[in-house]
């Protein structure tokens, strides 16, 4: 499958069937988004699959969804606080970094034929409680992983092209 093919066909799903995803799956994923690129390849970051019932109603605490609930697992992914790289005119590239590894998975995961759903409106607090992340961790993105519910699916539109770029 062409990268464009697995870009088109990557969707936010919001519901997902009662199936266990095979370990095979998941660590072809997070082979592909261990290769992710990070700012001067400090790789500061961490993911945290989380398989359990228990862990998973902890972590649904962080953000109440019912469809969140139905995955079989959820990905959080968080930053190493002091382990990033700072541009010198102080801009901090950490949630950059973060969310470049979790766009790998994500695009890995849509190859594998699975579904996620970026999510970064969780409440942080009860997130890294939760998680019990040490303090210089910190959670920015988490999403579901599983087999999708084709009818969880919607339409979405994208901006044509000179909408959203311009040669200068």
């Amino acid at each position: 499958m062409k990268l464009i093919d697995i870009i088109n066909s990557r969707y936010s799903y919001r519901g997902y069937l009662d199936r266990n995803v095979e370990q095979e799956k998941i660590d072809y994923i997070l082979e592909c988004a261990r290769l992710a690129p990070s700012a001067k390849n400090l790789q500061p970051w961490k993911i945290y699959i989380v398989k359990s019932k228990e862990m998973k109603e902890r972590v649904c605490q962080a953000y109440a969804r019912d469809w969140l609930k139905e995955a079989p697992i959820i990905a959080v992914f968080v930053g190493k606080k002091g382990s990033n790289w700072v541009r010198r005119d102080g801009e901090d590239y950490l949630m950059c970094d973060v969310t470049i590894i979790t766009d790998y998975f994500v695009l890995a995961a849509t190859e594998m034929g699975l579904g996620t759903c970026y999510i970064a409106a969780f409440d942080r607090e009860k997130l890294k409680e939760a998680l019990n992340l040490p303090e210089n961790e910190e959670p920015f993105l988490m999403t579901p992983l599983g087999y999708p519910k084709k009818e969880a699916r919607r339409e979405r539109s994208r901006k044509p092209l000179p909408e959203i770029v311009e040669e200068v």
